[in-house]
């Protein structure tokens, strides 16, 4: 009888224990979609504007409130940017707005790349990565990332593919890389656009930032002519 007692307990407690795991993982869902993300273009050096283009979608049964804040990690000289929400189209001045969407329902999240350099022809080779930070005004913990990247081609050979994974992420001490064999240079950048570390393509892939305060930043991927082909958010705890 005891035992019977002893092994209902047990399965209360673990049926407990399960319904609050449930709970969390639906808390912790975000209530939105970016996609893609990150989001890679390639354009002509005489060319003005290029755009990377996003979606952004609401995965909800109700209407959300999203802020975004754009952050300009690392331009050339000669590359300007500016967000198309669902809303409006902005001009490059401006770094935040919210926008509102209704349930199921989705709209642009593109940043446009303006380079100043494009006339005469050929024009100014330029890149560039833009971090785009997501809130949902109304669960403000419900916060997303958005990474953008432009490059434009210096030649007649072809950017490699950007579908270079990252694992662990978040990490403590290092991060490996998958399909990562077009890489040649890595930088990571704070998102204030001060680098912080520097990396030449390794045999195994893997690589140390134990150095690194925890925080949040940027790593760019660049191919063996140096230019920027990816980009990808790296957390450090």
């Amino acid at each position: 009888m005891r035992d019977n007692s002893v092994m209902k307990n047990l399965l209360l407690t673990l049926f407990f224990a399960l319904g609050l795991l449930q709970i969390q993982n639906v808390q912790a869902q975000s209530a939105y979609d970016v996609h893609p993300n990150p989001s890679d273009t390639i354009g002509a050096a005489d060319v003005y504007d290029t755009p990377a283009h996003g979606e952004i979608k609401n995965v909800s049964n109700s209407t959300i409130t999203v802020r975004w804040n754009r952050t300009e990690v690392y331009l050339t000289s000669n590359i300007t940017t500016a967000v198309c929400d669902p809303v409006a189209c902005w001009f490059p001045g401006i770094s935040s707005k919210t926008f509102q969407l209704m349930p199921d329902s989705f709209g642009q999240l593109t940043v446009h790349f303006y380079n100043s350099q494009f006339d005469p022809p050929p024009g100014q080779a330029g890149s560039g990565i833009v971090h785009l930070k997501l809130t949902n005004i109304n669960n403000p913990s419900d916060t997303m990332t958005a990474i953008y990247t432009f490059s434009t081609l210096t030649g007649t050979n072809d950017l490699p593919a950007s579908n270079v994974k990252l694992f662990p992420n978040p990490t403590t001490d290092f991060f490996t890389l998958e399909k990562a064999e077009e890489v040649s240079s890595m930088r990571i950048f704070a998102l204030d656009g001060r680098i912080m570390a520097r990396f030449e393509a390794s045999a195994d892939n893997t690589y140390s930032i134990g150095h690194l305060p925890a925080g949040n930043y940027v790593l760019s991927f660049e191919d063996k002519n140096g230019q920027l082909f990816q980009a990808v958010e790296i957390h450090k705890r």
